[in-house]
């Protein structure tokens, strides 16, 4: 990715600099397996918004000066690579506004697959220290810089997509590019490129000619619900949450991104590691004794009963009298539980929708980091509001993980505030999470350490008890340390993911804040998900208490303020 500033690096006093837009052109054509090289985003400070609500007007008009600009084009789509401190709450060189940007255009970007481009020598030095690479352009009528007008860039991209320097940085991109899923790769232009070997023996390496590029979408879906609603779809890869399907562009624009609930769209990123096995560790973490102390606090009998109470409900759609009754209920025993629990309304999930918060404090010194543990607290059956829809998979095996954690940490002490989130709205179109993550102001967003996010968390469907961890680069010091509480003091069979979707991790991940996706493993065979069969006799209780094991004891060694999480999280 190539992130540019905007005011002074490609316009400045509301004119394009010289050369801005050959240069755009010229990016934009570069080309690896027949798909683009590079995405073109924009990164900017903007106008601060006094309220939350004043946040889509203020987007609109930078959108309406892209127009004016007329490059526009370049940044599409502009919900993905557009990102204002508007939107964020803080300004560069913020970490939090980077993280930010690179997270929501791609999610599988690494900091260091990011080239950032500005006028300003501090917001260079800033992205540098988060590991990407960074280019001080010669700001306008002004000396210094490492290149002195925007065409100069040129090559120094070329450089940056071939990892090479010098004259070889003048030569042609590369003309092959791959994505791998688990066992498979798929790959598309001349020939397999060296990276695509890394791919198991045991795998299949798809290869498709470079015109065939735009036709390959990645989707990932709950259950089965994508290929339930188009079964007509050619599917080239099945890894069952994760698939590579090949549709005409006009065909995908159709279908949209779904309603980013049951399943989500976007063009197969090249050069990814979309799905993967977590890595073997050569000898597991020794456990701690105030750790494992925790963990064994988790009850089984606990998390059954919550179960049946929740599922005991006809449905818990968002804008019913049952789900009222079950974010009552939890309040209630969040509140038993020691903590102090608010309630935030969610009108886009009808009137009765809320989020249930539920804080307690660390003891450390104030400001203290925040750890989050969220799930969603409703039910859907795409039948219809008034369908059947028990949930117990989807998700009240999520919403009884988050009181278990509520009665393991209610009377314990900790360096960091723990915070506790069931969300109302989800499966209407994560409305619940998107409004708590929009009403966050910059300095709240900044003290969230991790996110661990729990849906559908008690389904066997595989030999081995698996989960799936499922984030961002964003998140990968989450992952890694969530991998590490799996191996220490559960059996779980660990995979991970690149790919977030249809969940309540994706709107933290789309601000920056690092979020994982704790979801059983291959859920895309679960073919319960959204209707009536989604019962408590199809419940595996002892994968959920595995799961709950491994998120337990990763809590538990971050609140202590410690690596659990692997670093300082985003400022």
């Amino acid at each position: 990715m190539v992130l540019f500033d905007l005011g002074d690096t490609l316009e400045s006093d509301g004119v394009l600099r010289p050369g801005a837009l050959e240069t755009l052109e010229e990016l934009t054509g570069l080309c690896a397996g027949g798909r683009p090289a590079v995405v073109l985003g924009l990164l900017s400070d903007f106008r601060d918004a006094a309220d939350p609500a004043d946040v889509p007007e203020i987007v609109a008009e930078y959108h309406a000066l892209l127009d004016e600009l007329r490059i526009r084009r370049f940044f599409e789509p502009l919900s993905r690579r557009v990102t204002l401190s508007t939107e964020v709450g803080v300004r560069k060189p913020a970490p939090a506004v980077f993280r930010a940007a690179v997270a929501k255009a791609e999610p599988a970007l690494a900091f260091s697959d990011v080239l950032f481009v500005t006028e300003n020598a501090g917001h260079v030095r800033a992205a540098r220290e988060l590991g990407m690479a960074g280019v001080h352009l010669r700001p306008p009528g002004g000396t210094g810089g490492e290149v002195a007008e925007l065409p100069d860039l040129v090559p120094l991209v070329r450089a940056f997509v071939e990892g090479t320097t010098g004259e070889d940085a003048r030569g042609p991109a590369p003309d092959s590019a791959w994505t791998r899923l688990g066992d498979e790769v798929v790959v598309t232009g001349d020939a397999p490129p060296a990276d695509a070997g890394e791919a198991p023996r045991a795998g299949r390496v798809h290869v498709h000619a470079a015109d065939a590029a735009e036709r390959l979408f990645l989707v990932t879906q709950n259950g089965r619900l994508f290929q339930t609603e188009h079964p007509d779809v050619p599917v080239l890869v099945d890894t069952g949450r994760n698939l590579v399907v090949d549709l005409e562009p006009a065909a995908a624009e159709r279908l949209g991104t779904g309603d980013g609930v049951c399943w989500s769209m976007r063009p197969l990123p090249g050069g990814s590691v979309v799905v993967a096995a977590a890595p073997v560790l050569d000898r597991a973490p020794e456990e701690r004794d105030e750790v494992r102390c925790l963990v064994d606090r988790l009850s089984r009998d606990g998390l059954t009963a919550d179960l049946e109470t929740l599922v005991g409900h006809p449905t818990r759609h968002s804008a019913s009298d049952d789900f009222d009754t079950a974010a009552s209920r939890a309040a209630d025993q969040l509140q038993t539980a020691g903590y102090a629990v608010t309630t935030q309304p969610v009108p886009r999930g009808g009137g009765r929708c809320r989020n249930v918060i539920a804080d307690r404090p660390g003891t450390g010194p104030e400001p203290r980091d925040v750890v989050l543990v969220t799930a969603h607290l409703d039910s859907v059956n795409r039948l219809g509001s008034q369908a059947p829809a028990p949930g117990a998979d989807d998700n009240a095996s999520g919403s009884a993980g988050v009181l278990a954690l509520a009665r393991v940490f209610g009377d314990s002490q900790a360096a960091l505030d723990l915070r506790l989130v069931l969300f109302g709205g989800e499966e209407q179109g994560l409305f619940g999470s998107r409004r708590y993550v929009a009403e966050l102001a910059g300095p709240e967003r900044a003290r969230i350490r991790a996110v661990v996010n729990m849906d559908m968390i008690a389904g066997r469907n595989t030999p081995a008890a698996g989960v799936l961890l499922e984030g961002a680069a964003v998140s990968q010091d989450v992952v890694d340390a969530l991998a590490r509480a799996a191996a220490t003091y559960t059996g779980l069979a660990v995979s991970t993911s690149t790919s977030p979707a249809n969940s309540d991790h994706v709107p933290f991940i789309d601000v920056g804040i690092p979020a994982v996706l704790t979801i059983e493993g291959a859920d895309g065979t679960n073919a319960r998900v959204h209707t009536e069969q989604d019962t408590l006799p199809a419940l595996d209780t002892e994968l959920a208490m595995e799961i709950l094991r491994m998120n337990v004891a990763f809590v538990a060694e971050t609140l202590a303020g410690g690596d659990g999480a692997g670093g300082d999280g985003p400022a």
